[in-house]
């Protein structure tokens, strides 16, 4: 082949392999666009990426209810329902309560409930039967006969319930027949009625515990109580272990119960004894063996958070022990646990308040005066300090008063006044030993140790809406002119 035909051939195979590029550059250009390279190689990737997105996405707002649990009924009952709607979701109420008796016959007491208030109230409602713990067993026949009755005298009032819990604090060692028990109740309840139990934190270390949860629909987890004083009415670290725990046994959906209470811890020679709803110092001759607790909203704020953040599908919500009355002094107010519940602010706002019992002049006539001329006359002023916010907060240590004219003054609870530089001064004594009463200051509550701290160095707290009487004084005026915090 000549030197000219290799030229033509490879100027004619170079012209056929740009139209051959061409082509495939055309064809190209008509396809749709072409996936990423890792959803070509595997075909289930689009699923996976929706699982992830999904698994990404917050969960909803755990569900806030709360306990009625009082066994007399009261206007103040009315008002914490109508109070309460905004914020929680549903209500557990005490209705029946038996406790077993040293002959055998055991005591039943059966709650009045005010029908008409609980059928205004549009939440979903839970009738609570509270069983004591004592029970050497219980008879399951005479109990559910009893339950029974309950509920039909409620139907035929016209409150509609959306289901039954049974708080019964069994010893560990007595779960197989509680599980009998509840076996034969859940069968004889009607089918639309919701069987829910109480359970203790030791139930979760017995391997009966789980065989429980069988007869049942839901489970309320109570994570408060006094086993330690030293240790408060709920230790945050215990309780989040014990949820935990719960979290890989439970096979039903749960709830977690917290405190918003308060209660006295008696030392005896015989240990510990909690006072609550039944006053016990009375039998005491040392006032100082009763320590008052109470639970710090701070700390079950934080641990709602927590709670919040949840990954464990079946817990469903908080219920709060208890719904807060007027006049109730161990518990917190209804707007402390509000913002409790959800994530509010919360301060204490501690007020001086000066009062008289005379804001008017009066005409008086003097040797050294004019008759008729107005002159101020000395007013007895007392001094209070009331917190006004929804937590509680240390009372001030000092409080500087101006007084004009002043005839006499004094302090107490716990104060003492002196005068300087020109000024009436009210201060703390730091070696106040005075027993606080639970309605106006108590020890910073929660985490408070036992036995007693030093004195010198232990918190005196005002409760949110307390009043604290701090002395008085006769002057013509008296106003405040400063006050110091700890």
């Amino acid at each position: 082949m000549g030197i000219g035909n290799l030229v033509k051939n490879i100027s004619r195979n170079q012209w056929l392999l740009f139209a051959l590029l061409s082509a495939a550059v055309f064809m190209s250009a008509c396809q749709p666009a072409s996936e990423p390279s890792e959803l070509k190689t595997n075909p289930d990737a689009s699923h996976t990426a929706e699982v992830t997105s999904a698994t990404e996405m917050p969960r909803a707002p755990l569900t806030q209810e709360v306990y009625i649990w009082q066994r007399q009924w009261r206007p103040a009952n009315q008002t914490a329902l109508v109070q309460s709607q905004g914020a929680f979701q549903g209500l557990r109420i005490l209705a029946l309560q038996a406790h077993p008796k040293p002959n055998g016959a055991d005591i039943w007491f059966e709650v009045a409930v005010n029908h008409a208030w609980l059928q205004a109230d549009p939440r979903p409602k839970i009738a609570v039967v509270r069983l004591d713990g004592q029970f050497a067993h219980l008879n399951d026949e005479a109990v559910i006969h009893k339950i029974s009755q309950v509920l039909a005298d409620w139907q035929a009032k016209g409150t509609h319930i959306a289901g039954v819990e049974i708080d019964h604090d069994s010893a560990s060692s007595k779960l197989p027949a509680y599980r009998d028990f509840l076996k034969k109740l859940k069968a004889q309840l009607p089918a639309d009625l919701k069987l829910s139990i109480t359970a203790l934190p030791a139930w979760l270390n017995s391997a009966d515990f789980p065989a429980l949860l069988t007869n049942i629909d839901e489970l309320v987890l109570q994570i408060h109580s006094v086993s330690d004083p030293r240790l408060g009415l709920f230790d945050a670290a215990q309780g989040w272990q014990w949820v935990q725990q719960l979290s890989k046994i439970s096979t039903v959906p749960y709830l977690i119960a917290l405190p918003a209470y308060g209660s006295a811890v008696i030392s005896t020679a015989s240990g510990y004894k909690v006072e609550s709803e039944t006053p016990l110092r009375g039998q005491l001759n040392d006032p100082h063996a009763v320590e008052e607790l109470m639970a710090d909203p701070q700390v079950l704020q934080a641990f709602v958070h927590k709670l919040q953040s949840r990954t464990d599908a079946k817990i469903k919500g908080i219920i709060w022990f208890r719904l807060p009355l007027e006049g109730d002094k161990r518990v917190w107010p209804l707007d402390t646990l509000i913002a409790v519940a959800q994530q509010g602010e919360l301060a204490a706002k501690i007020e001086l308040v000066i009062s008289s019992d005379n804001d008017t002049q009066t005409t008086l006539a003097t040797e050294n005066k004019t008759k008729n001329q107005e002159i101020l006359k000395p007013q007895l002023f007392q001094l209070s300090l009331i917190n006004r916010g929804n937590i509680a907060g240390e009372i001030p240590a000092t409080l500087s008063l101006a007084g004009q004219a002043c005839s006499g003054y004094d302090a107490q609870n716990g104060y003492r006044v002196i005068q300087k530089n020109g000024l009436l001064v009210w201060q703390w004594r730091a070696d106040n030993t005075a027993a606080l009463a639970p309605t106006e200051t108590a020890p910073s509550a929660t985490n408070m140790p036992m036995p007693q701290p030093n004195k010198d160095t232990q918190k005196h707290m005002l409760n949110p809406g307390g009043q604290k009487v701090i002395g008085w004084a006769r002057c013509e005026s008296l106003y405040l002119q400063g006050i110091y915090a700890p």
